[in-house]
């Protein structure tokens, strides 16, 4: 019995992961082919996944905490402003640069957590994310930047003076995916939707995406880059 058990528990955790995995991956390849459209098209389909975020905050399902929602959907609206203003300023490659960041972020968070398991990173925050998920997520992104620069993105002097910039990129979108965990005990729910499988709503899925976007638009504005 005990070990039907864990087999099945086993093949619940392969199918979770491969659910995780293949949308990650699509949600890499729709957004690197809507750089392909104008840019005011592009713009529009941002603004609309900003109001399904919204609709998201402001379901019926969530009972009070009005002013938290109003606030996170503030910050919403200036991660989305954020990430088309980095597209405006610095074009389709640093833009491809925060996606490819975000979701490998958030591929070798899960995978690493789920393998080597062991400490809690913040367990009344999130009880599932652990230590060895949080430094897994900064090594697959920073192994995902240096194979895919100068092939799929480019960045400038990648290698002398800019890597404190992918650091702390890389690090926003680890902490856009733990603010959002706080934010989603505070309202009372495990995910903010369902339209991608094992991973929730469009904000489960853009946390770390509109925090990297803010990250990287407040360097750009006030450091240059």
């Amino acid at each position: 019995m005990e070990s039907s058990m864990l087999k099945e528990k086993v093949n619940d955790m392969r199918w979770e992961f491969m659910q995780r995995l293949i949308s990650s991956f699509l949600f890499i390849l729709i957004a690197v082919l809507l750089f392909s459209v104008p840019y005011k098209v592009f713009s529009v389909i941002c603004w609309g996944a900003y109001a399904i975020i919204v609709s998201e905050i402001f379901s019926s399902k969530i009972k009070g905490k009005i002013l938290l929602r109003v606030f996170a959907a503030i910050v919403c609206f200036c991660g989305i402003w954020s990430f088309l203003y980095c597209r405006n300023i610095s074009g389709q490659s640093q833009c491809t640069l925060l996606i490819f960041i975000s979701s490998f972020t958030d591929i070798g968070a899960y995978s690493f957590g789920k393998v080597l398991r062991g400490p809690k990173l913040c367990p009344k925050i999130s009880p599932q994310k652990t230590w060895s998920g949080f430094w897994g997520g900064i090594l697959l992104a920073n192994v995902a930047f240096f194979c895919l620069t100068d092939t799929v993105f480019r960045f400038p002097n990648a290698n002398n003076g800019n890597l404190i910039v992918i650091e702390a990129v890389i690090l926003a979108a680890v902490v856009g995916d733990l603010l959002e965990s706080w934010f989603k005990r505070k309202i009372g729910v495990k995910d903010m939707g369902d339209l991608f499988p094992g991973h929730g709503g469009i904000l489960d899925r853009l946390d770390s995406l509109l925090a990297t976007s803010i990250v990287l638009a407040i360097i750009i504005l006030y450091f240059g880059l």
